[in-house]
């Protein structure tokens, strides 16, 4: 008999759920994936992008710094000249001078105001009305620096609160020339309320600041205007150590301002002729801002896609089951007598295929055995159809029972059974089949008023012998059994 098992539905929900595993777990992965690279692309082109235009915002605010300074030098410098070119003339009552520092506080906007300071710190405005309320500053820095030969020359002082006018302002002073009366220092006053207004506009919003430092660490000026922390410093902060303290110019990031404690992108550069450093910042939040909206709306749309993904991929398995499933009761109705429920002609002959294969490989005994149950059709006949169904089925039952989990029974179709017993010779076969026919006598059958008997024919596979030879032998067998009278056994014992 030819081995046939082209037909033969192997289950493999394993490997299909694996390759289902697979695939979804392979989209996932490169889903996360791309989301993470985008992610810290987009992150760093934007505080790349960020940093050129803090990096240009800085060299802009460096320069509106360094051109302000400088004309409060450059105005110093003419009130000095003049002094100078006008000895024994007192610079506060006279014409040329007055209008002269007019026309500098104007050209500034009224940002720049010159004043004078005397020997002994008395502190004259031009002009000078004769103010009868006279203000000493003798204690100010600005006024000390000139009588101290480190520091005498241009000075750049802390910023104070005018105690006239009640405002912050950036002192810059110079020694008054000789020939200036009693006339000692004069300075140049830049009112911080003024150069506020300048750089709030500037500054990158919302929490974006622009600083002026001296180079000690010392703030000058801040925007957005925070009257606290002017005059205080930071040259006890890393953050001052490790850049603005020793490089002309950068930029880097700050995980923690000292001032209020945000996370900070910061360019900075030193004001080229001056003691003064100034910084640029923008908030990182403020920064990001568009990158979290950007990540989270990527995030969002990869969660919509994962879960899609999972509910497709659980979809397909749930319906790679029931096909899986169909095709195993297909396979089981193609195998399987719907009537008795054990095998049928088809798994019987694979399986005696697979049992010659397995007694020639490790030379193995194998016996088959035909059933035939005795005056079936006069069963038919006298009671019915349903009594023989039900004959069928207890017969079919009784025989499962009594062979062992690696024999094989199964129906040829009619009353006909076939027994395949492994590893099992002629004598042994003959002792479990007498066993066999009379459990089948023993049964009672409903509607059946007398027992059924059955009779048996058994033949020994011979090594080298086709499936078919096998079973014609043992049905020629049975031929023999049940031309002797039924209800009796004969074996195949040719050699």
């Amino acid at each position: 008999m030819q081995r046939r098992t082209d037909w033969l539905i192997e289950p493999t929900p394993g490997v299909n759920h694996r390759l289902v595993y697979g695939l979804v777990g392979g989209l996932l992965l490169c889903l996360w994936g791309f989301v993470g690279f985008w992610s810290w692309w987009e992150r760093s082109s934007t505080l790349a992008a960020n940093e050129k235009v803090l990096r240009q915002l800085n060299t802009a605010v460096h320069e509106q710094t360094r051109n302000l300074f400088k004309e409060a030098q450059t105005a110093l410098t003419i009130a000095s000249l003049w002094m100078a070119e006008h000895p024994g003339q007192d610079p506060g009552q006279a014409p040329g001078f007055i209008r002269l520092v007019d026309n500098l506080r104007q050209s500034s906007d009224k940002l720049i105001d010159i004043r004078m300071v005397t020997r002994d710190g008395t502190l004259r405005y031009v002009p000078d009305r004769g103010q009868t309320k006279r203000i000493n500053v003798a204690d100010r820095d600005y006024f000390q620096a000139q009588f101290n030969e480190k520091t005498r020359g241009l000075y750049v002082a802390q910023p104070v609160v005018s105690r006239v006018t009640g405002k912050l302002g950036i002192p810059i002073s110079i020694p008054a020339p000789p020939g200036g009366g009693d006339v000692a220092v004069l300075f140049a006053a830049i009112e911080l309320d003024r150069l506020a207004k300048t750089f709030e506009a500037e500054r990158i919003q919302p929490h974006g600041t622009i600083a002026v430092l001296r180079t000690d660490g010392v703030f000058m000026f801040r925007s957005p205007m925070d009257e606290t922390i002017i005059g205080s410093s930071i040259a006890h902060t890393p953050m001052w150590r490790q850049h603005m303290g020793g490089s002309p110019s950068g930029y880097y990031h700050s995980e923690r301002s000292p001032v209020d404690g945000r996370s900070r992108a910061v360019a900075y550069a030193r004001v080229q002729d001056y003691p003064l450093v100034v910084a640029v910042t923008a908030s990182i939040d403020d920064l990001l801002a568009s990158w979290r909206l950007h990540t989270g709306l990527l995030v969002l749309g990869a969660l919509l896609i994962s879960c899609l993904s999972v509910l497709l991929g659980s979809i397909l398995l749930r319906t790679m089951d029931k096909e899986q499933q169909a095709r195993q009761e297909l396979q089981r109705l193609m195998l399987t007598d719907p009537l008795t429920g054990i095998g049928n002609r088809r798994l019987l002959e694979l399986r005696l295929d697979d049992e010659i294969l397995r007694a020639q490989r490790y030379h193995r005994a194998l016996t088959a055995v035909y059933f035939d149950l005795d005056h079936f059709k006069q069963v038919n006949d006298d009671h019915g159809h349903d009594v023989g169904d039900t004959t069928l089925r207890l017969v079919a039952e009784s025989l499962t029972k009594q062979i062992r989990h690696s024999d094989h029974v199964g129906r040829l179709g009619g009353e006909e059974f076939v027994v395949l017993l492994t590893e099992t010779g002629l004598d042994a076969a003959v002792m479990l089949v007498e066993r066999m026919r009379a459990a089948v006598a023993a049964l009672t059958i409903p509607g059946l008023p007398r027992p059924i008997t059955i009779s048996a024919g058994l033949a020994q596979w011979r090594p080298g012998e086709s499936a078919e030879a096998l079973l014609r032998r043992a049905d020629q067998a049975l031929y023999r059994a049940k031309a002797s009278g039924r209800d009796s056994t004969y074996a195949d014992l040719s050699a």
